[in-house]
């Protein structure tokens, strides 16, 4: 059904630009902006998680020096209350990771099946062209959309296998389009691996590109987005050479598909590194001063647990205005000695 609507959407751009790397770069534009909400949402839960800082910083002074599991139990207790007690929803951030992932999936499929999408072709039709002219891969049907509009002679009928499709080249005459995947003069339906020692050889190029966009939209991510005291006491070397791998991996990979995804690719970053830019000076993560730390602090102690004391904290409460006395391993919860 997503697949449906996406690839109406897309070969309404199609319709209006007549050029299919025009398309795709109003096609992400127009995605992005459906998708807005989602990173609108999934800033405003940051924000609000961010707030939280100095009271989760006091909870865990408070256990610091701790590690038996009893103990570490009552802090992670402590710290769900405190999320329940000020509105914090930590799966809250996961719902706009999950329905971008869902959004995500059939996007890639309508952007990377232009014949069918674009030029109504069935699917039959398309595998059948690509078992003639030799083809498989991602990008197959933009191979195929490029040889069509280079000239090259389509038979009326292709075996595959044992199964013979007849009337393709009628099929390819009656399409309402067949894709034109030029920029500029340029041929960007073939691969930047095969672009060596020809004269579209700055193909290559577009790989790089991919490389360096995605890096800084990695590096941005990393720098913008919130993380919370657990995220930055467990951030490992492997973290930081995922975002280095992620823009290798994408290098790779636009090397081996056709230049138009490569494209439509580093727009889609671009336009995901402004947003996530806009969003952080829209909706920035608060800071702050020592004196909030301290006054959490006191915040924190002053609040009712509602469990029982024991005597010596009793005691210590009489001598000091009822403030709480620092917490000891629970290990001696219940202790009576002062």
């Amino acid at each position: 059904m997503l697949k449906t609507l996406f690839g109406h959407i897309l070969y309404g751009c199609y319709w209006l630009t007549n050029n299919y790397i025009l398309s795709l770069i109003l096609f992400a534009l127009l995605m992005q902006l459906l998708m807005l909400p989602l990173g609108i949402k999934q800033q405003k839960n940051m924000v609000k998680q961010a707030a939280l800082r100095p009271k989760e910083m006091a909870i865990r002074k408070k256990y610091a020096g701790r590690t038996d599991q009893v103990t570490m139990q009552k802090m992670n207790n402590e710290l769900m209350e405190l999320q329940q007690a000020e509105g914090y929803n930590p799966l809250a951030g996961c719902l706009p990771l999950i329905i971008q992932m869902i959004i995500i999936f059939p996007l890639y499929q309508v952007v990377i099946k232009p014949l069918q999408y674009v030029g109504g072709i069935s699917k039959e039709v398309c595998e059948a062209l690509a078992s003639h002219f030799n083809l498989s891969g991602s990008t197959t049907q933009i191979e195929i959309a490029s040889k069509i509009n280079s000239g090259v002679e389509i038979p009326d009928a292709i075996t595959v296998g044992e199964k013979t499709i007849e009337g393709i080249k009628a099929t390819i005459e009656g399409a309402r389009a067949i894709p034109d995947v030029t920029l500029f003069g340029q041929d960007l339906g073939v691969t930047p691996l095969s672009a060596f020692g020809h004269s579209y050889w700055w193909l290559i190029f577009i790989p790089l590109l991919n490389l360096g966009v995605m890096y800084l939209s990695q590096f941005l991510s990393k720098k913008l987005s919130y993380r919370s005291v657990q995220q930055e006491m467990t951030q490992s070397s492997s973290m930081k050479i995922m975002t280095l791998v992620l823009p290798l991996m994408t290098m790779f990979i636009t090397f081996n598909f056709a230049a138009a995804i490569g494209v439509y690719w580093i727009f889609r970053t671009i336009l995901s590194i402004v947003q996530q830019i806009v969003l952080a000076k829209a909706m920035p993560y608060p800071t702050f001063t020592e004196e909030d730390y301290k006054m959490a602090e006191k915040e924190m102690k002053a609040r009712k647990t509602g469990r029982s004391y024991n005597s010596y904290e009793k005691k210590y409460m009489e001598k000091n205005d009822g403030e709480a006395p620092p917490f000891r391993s629970l290990h001696h919860i219940d202790d009576d000695d002062d």
